[in-house]
């Protein structure tokens, strides 16, 4: 018999009988024909057994149900149309490529003959649970993203590398689970799949190497074959990772890791993050390129590019300025912070030249913050995504300006006494003079003028003689010219400062998410942040007191979001928002609030402390903190990879489970970049009052 005709048998035939029966008598392949031209729409099929539409399929079992016949038949009948879809992918690819090496086809067909068989024995055992194949609606996830293939080539990358691929995690896992159940019978027959999908996968990944370009790893080669949404994340099975049946298989040790890591949406539709600190100086100059000429920026965007995984789900998007290493990803994976599917922005900040970002389906757009530079970046994917981006106005601009939350806080008046200490706005240099006189006739010794559009603190000065110091007066000249105005506050015996932190929608009040303490040297630079689940247990002593006496939680849950509203519509805003605040010691002793300090339209360091409390575990408190090279190097250490390595030594990354969920960390430290190829920064995370006593310092 020919392969070609056993091929078409087995592809076109209606019936179980004809499509899993083996070839009459000894197979020849002398007469392989014309190459098919284009994919049938599906395989011939019997009725209960044609695809059905997109989408339809089975629901399956949890693996605590998988003790009971109905459920084992249920996911059995899965797998048994996984075993046929394969055997009908290996008929076309030996129709559709008459010319591939004989050895290839020959290893085609003893492959689509073990797939044959691996139904057969799912029909048996499924018959003895009174389930027989077509029972259930089986689907063509297979033959959609598999039929298309146009050589030889794409067929071992998508089938025997990405889909029998997965299989070596399904086969072994599952196995596990029937013998825990005492089902020794479904345990041995999924044993011997496994092996036979072990040679499968080592069979596709030998022809990868014999056909792929000079100098390409199996993993570049692999990947560069992959169209999407096949990707290299369907190669790994929803149950636990198995490296060893791939080291069985032939792949190297870089490509298993590569794998491990590798992260993207299996159907979900992905949200889109990036990090763009330098947001504050581009809306201040209202120009997309602002950023890049900062000489603080640019490192800080190339080094904490990862910022986002505190806030982001496996499935999304990060855009990064270089590619996390596999090392590092491994160290966060272990420690629960898992991979993101991570593209690389070119040169400029944009979306590289055919990204499939540009054409995706998109769920949100989340940069650190709006302005003009983000707003180019959204640009090159607004055509594909659920909702608008957000539009850049002067509305939002002046969000993000100082002398917004002075006015804000200023309309307290009547409500909260507090309000006499807000910020007095000025224009001129006599304004200026003014406004400083007034707050030491009211008894404030020193004032602090701020800048409305800063980075970080660097946008402040302190002023503690009655009289502006030469370079104080130069600093205030160079900033009403640069911005147009000044806010200028009393300096305040401050006890501790913290940030509320809100999620905006559309037509909704800003929603409180969570309160953060923040860490300020006795300047008010910032120092690092700390979060856990009662914030009052943040405060210094008598701060927990004072904050009931003064009503913080109901005013930063219902007060200041009204407040807010306002500002938060005309912006059309929508995403992170941030406002600092602090808790001040008045003359008399009593501790006070100031509730609103700074508004921040983006994300913050505060946010992202908050955010990563999901990885450690509800009792423990979190802190998170930036470290500059420079302050390393005073501390002794010759790098901040010594530095770091230094952290994972005195304070190792413990994990915990609890009932209720996922392992999480229950103390330790972690980078969350990378150490060794950080250029001047590392945002370390601690987890539990130790570590975080030793990062705050």
């Amino acid at each position: 018999m020919e392969i070609r005709t056993f091929a078409e048998r087995v592809l076109f035939g209606t019936t179980l009988e004809e499509k899993l029966a083996g070839p009459e008598g000894r197979l020849t392949d002398e007469d392989r024909g014309e190459a098919m031209v284009g994919t049938p729409e599906s395989p011939g099929r019997p009725e209960g057994l044609r695809m059905a539409e997109s989408g339809v399929r089975a629901e399956l079992p949890a693996e605590r149900e998988l003790g009971r016949e109905e459920p084992r038949a249920v996911l059995l009948h899965c797998f048994a149309n996984h075993e046929l879809l394969a055997t009908e992918l290996m008929a076309l690819a030996l129709l559709r490529f008459p010319d591939a090496p004989r050895a290839f086809r020959q290893g085609l067909v003893q492959t689509l003959r073990d797939e044959q068989e691996h139904t057969r024995m799912y029909m048996e055992r499924m018959a003895r649970a009174g389930f027989a194949f077509g029972d259930l609606p089986v689907n063509g996830f297979f033959w959609k993203h598999v039929g298309g293939m146009e050589s030889p080539l794409d067929y071992v990358s998508r089938l025997s590398l990405t889909f029998e691929q997965a299989n070596l995690d399904y086969a072994r896992h599952y196995a596990g689970v029937f013998r825990g159940h005492g089902d020794e019978e479904t345990a041995v027959l999924l044993e011997r799949i496994y092996e036979d999908e072990i040679s499968h996968v080592g069979y596709g990944l030998r022809w990868l190497r014999k056909w792929k370009e000079a100098g390409e790893s199996d993993w570049e080669a692999w990947r560069r074959r992959l169209v999407f949404p096949l990707g290299p994340g369907r190669a790994r099975g929803t149950v636990p990772f198995n490296a060893e049946g791939r080291r069985r298989a032939g792949f190297d040790e870089g490509f298993i890791a590569s794998l491990e890591v590798f992260s993207q949406s299996r159907g979900r539709t992905p949200d889109v993050f990036w990090f763009n600190p330098g947001a504050e100086i581009c809306a201040l100059q209202r120009r997309a390129g602002a950023a890049g000429q900062d000489g603080v920026v640019g490192p800080l965007m190339r080094d904490l590019d990862l910022v986002p995984l505190a806030a982001a789900c496996q499935d999304d998007v990060v855009l990064v300025q270089r590619m996390p290493t596999v090392g590092h990803l491994q160290r966060l994976k272990a420690a629960g912070i898992g991979p993101a599917e991570f593209v690389v922005m070119d040169g400029a900040g944009r979306l590289p030249a055919g990204s499939l970002l540009r054409e995706r389906k998109l769920g949100r757009l989340r940069p650190w913050g709006w302005s003009a530079d983000s707003v180019a970046v959204a640009a090159e994917m607004s055509g594909h995504r659920r909702e608008p981006s957000v539009p850049w106005s002067e509305a939002l601009r002046e969000l993000y300006s100082k002398a917004t939350a002075a006015g804000l806080l200023a309309g307290m008046v009547g409500t909260r006494p507090e309000a006499a200490l807000a910020g007095v706005v000025v224009r001129t240099k006599e304004e200026l003079a003014g406004a400083v006189g007034e707050w030491r006739e009211r008894g404030f010794g020193e004032v602090v003028l701020k800048a409305p559009f800063s980075l970080a603190g660097r946008g402040m000065i302190r002023v503690r003689e009655e009289v502006l110091l030469a370079h104080e007066t130069a600093w205030a000249d160079r900033m009403l010219g640069e911005q147009g105005l000044l806010v200028v506050e009393p300096w305040l015996e401050r006890m501790a400062d913290y940030s509320a932190h809100y999620d905006c929608e559309p037509g909704e009040l800003p929603r409180l998410r969570g309160l953060v303490r923040l860490h300020c040297d006795r300047g008010g630079k910032f120092i690092a942040c700390v979060a856990g689940r009662s914030f009052g247990r943040l405060l210094p002593e008598g701060g927990a007191r004072a904050w009931v006496e003064e009503g913080g939680a109901a005013f930063y849950a219902e007060e200041l979001p009204t407040l807010l509203g306002p500002h938060v519509e005309a912006a059309e805003f929508r995403g992170w928002l941030g406002v600092d605040a602090l808790m001040y010691r008045e003359a008399g002793g009593r501790l006070r609030l100031r509730p609103v300090v700074e508004i921040n339209p983006r994300c913050t360091m505060g946010r992202v402390t908050l955010e990563m409390r999901r990885f450690a575990a509800a009792e423990s408190v979190v802190g998170w903190r930036i470290f500059h090279d420079r302050a390393v190097r005073t501390m002794g250490y010759e790098s901040l990879r010594a530095f770091g390595e230094k952290w994972s030594e005195r304070f190792p990354v413990v994990m915990g489970r609890s009932e209720e969920g996922p392992e999480r960390i229950v103390s330790g430290a972690l980078a969350l970049n990378d150490a060794e190829t950080a250029e001047l920064f590392l945002g370390v995370m601690a987890v539990g009052r130790e570590a975080v006593a030793e990062l705050i310092g």
